[in-house]
């Protein structure tokens, strides 16, 4: 009886930290402007020969969207001769207002530059470049599970292991 138990919470908990697992996606904005479905393009922020790019004087920032919340791994940022400022915030609840996460100053001031975040709970990134156009570009993120679908499998699996208890009995 408790090797069965053992068995089901054992192969409930692989299930659930299989759930909570998402492979990550790569957005390279080759030909969709929107990284297929998974950002909304905000004021000042355009696409164009396969990356996002903001205008030169973008006041106050270019924005893009997440369509879901995501965990920001990386992404590479070119552009002109000067410093960006990224920011990432999250939504408050339903509503449109954001907590800022994490801000970083980028030196664009050469090649492409790759952009670690690490981030979770993203729903909006801004770009403030300085009187140059920032390119955005090769964006790596993954979708945060959601909460509600991990807890109604937990409560399953624990209804399943009192039925097998009553069952055994």
């Amino acid at each position: 009886m408790k090797k069965s138990i053992f068995a089901v919470l054992v192969t409930g908990l692989f299930l659930l930290g299989m759930a909570g697992s998402a492979s990550a996606e790569l957005l390279t904005f080759d030909t969709m402007p929107d990284g297929g479905g998974a950002v909304v393009l905000g004021t000042d922020m355009e696409w164009e020969d396969g990356y996002l790019y903001t205008d030169i004087n973008t006041e106050p920032s270019a924005d893009l969207f997440f369509n879901d919340t995501v965990y920001l791994n990386e992404f590479q940022m070119g552009g002109g001769d000067g410093i960006a400022t990224v920011t990432a915030y999250s939504r408050i609840g339903t509503s449109f207002d954001y907590n800022e996460l994490w801000t970083i100053d980028v030196d664009l001031s050469g090649a492409w530059v790759d952009v670690t975040a690490g981030l979770a709970g993203v729903d909006k990134l801004s770009v403030v470049p300085n009187d140059f156009v920032a390119k955005l570009d090769n964006m790596r993120i993954n979708e945060v599970p959601n909460p509600v679908s991990i807890i109604l499998f937990g409560a399953g699996l624990t209804g399943l292991t009192g039925l097998l208890r009553r069952k055994e009995r």
